[in-house]
């Protein structure tokens, strides 16, 4: 392999957002230690947040400068989209004005179809949220456990690719409004018979969450999870009737061990496929779909000719 020096992402202030598909431990050190003590040298903020193998892989080439990054194990961090995007937001933040320089592995293995989509879209999401942020990164996929589907994500959702040579520019990148307009556009199946639903006419949603609460708590939802979907279904259904329309629908119903809620109306109210996964600015009232995300398990958004629907799921 070559080393990771590449012309291209240069200026100090935009994003360095590369795809990494190793083949094996030797292939992790070869290009992860000449970048992590690029960033030391530099007196970045240099992190490895990646499997165990590659974390003791990477600590014992790195000898003494092993003191100096910061490791984490990638099950820690990986747990949900929205919030792993919170997390890097924090810690880039918390870094400021030193630029933050990382090794990041996330964590495919055990997801469904729907959680592996979610996470290619988090992937994708990553260059809107930090694109100014002189963020430097190399995402891991390992090629020998990986799905060709998730091989081919990395190659969509970061702008250079390392494989055998490189970095090299992405062929098969997509811009993260487009990627993220393609993960809604995938057909939703119907909600099934058993489905219950109530009319939402208004902001005054006491029966709205009081039919939420009831439901979840039926079906053996915990307190905290059945709290935060009540509150999401609130903001999604305030948002419904301002920017939409009365009267709107809200269904519930289980699937594969999740609570479905699901928010139907007229009109076309959430602005782009973006919508929710960067930090909201500090000048922003309320906490809006960037908090629904935080707040469920899987957001899922489509709009038509017939209106908008907005489907919430927490695993129960």
């Amino acid at each position: 392999m070559t080393s990771p020096s590449s012309p291209v992402a240069d200026h100090r202030d935009a994003m360095m957002h590369r795809g990494f598909l190793y083949r094996d431990e030797e292939d992790v050190v070869d290009i992860c230690v000449p970048f992590l003590r690029e960033g030391l040298e530099a007196d970045d903020a240099v992190a490895v947040v990646a499997a165990t193998s590659n974390i003791d892989a990477l600590r014992d080439a790195l000898g003494p400068d092993a003191k100096a990054v910061q490791f984490e194990e990638a099950l820690s961090w990986y747990q949900h989209p929205v919030k792993t995007i919170a997390a890097y937001d924090s810690f880039v933040k918390a870094e400021k004005p030193r630029r933050v320089r990382v090794i990041a592995e996330p964590v495919w293995q055990g997801r469904t179809p729907l959680e592996v989509v979610e996470w290619a879209r988090y992937e994708s999401i990553v260059n809107a949220a930090f694109a100014h942020s002189g963020a430097r990164a190399i995402c891991c996929y390992d090629r020998r456990l990986l799905h060709p589907e998730i091989l081919a994500y990395a190659r969509q959702t970061h702008p250079e690719i390392i494989d055998g040579q490189g970095p090299e520019k992405s062929d098969a990148y997509t811009d993260p409004g487009p990627f993220s307009a393609t993960c809604d556009r995938r057909p939703l199946p119907s909600a099934p018979r058993t489905a219950e639903s109530v009319s939402i006419v208004s902001t005054d949603l006491d029966a709205v969450r009081t039919f939420v609460a009831e439901r979840a708590s039926r079906h053996g939802m915990g307190h905290d999870a059945l709290r935060n979907m009540v509150a999401a279904v609130s903001e999604v259904s305030t948002t419904a009737i301002r920017h939409g329309g009365a009267p709107a629908r809200l269904g519930t119903w289980v699937h594969d061990g999740d609570l479905v809620c699901e928010i139907s109306g007229p009109g076309h109210w959430y602005p782009d496929a973006l919508w929710g996964f960067a930090p909201p600015a500090d000048s922003e009232p309320g906490f809006g779909l960037w908090g629904v995300r935080m707040l469920c398990d899987v957001v899922q958004m489509q709009a038509d000719a017939d209106g908008t629907l907005i489907r919430l799921r927490t695993r129960i």
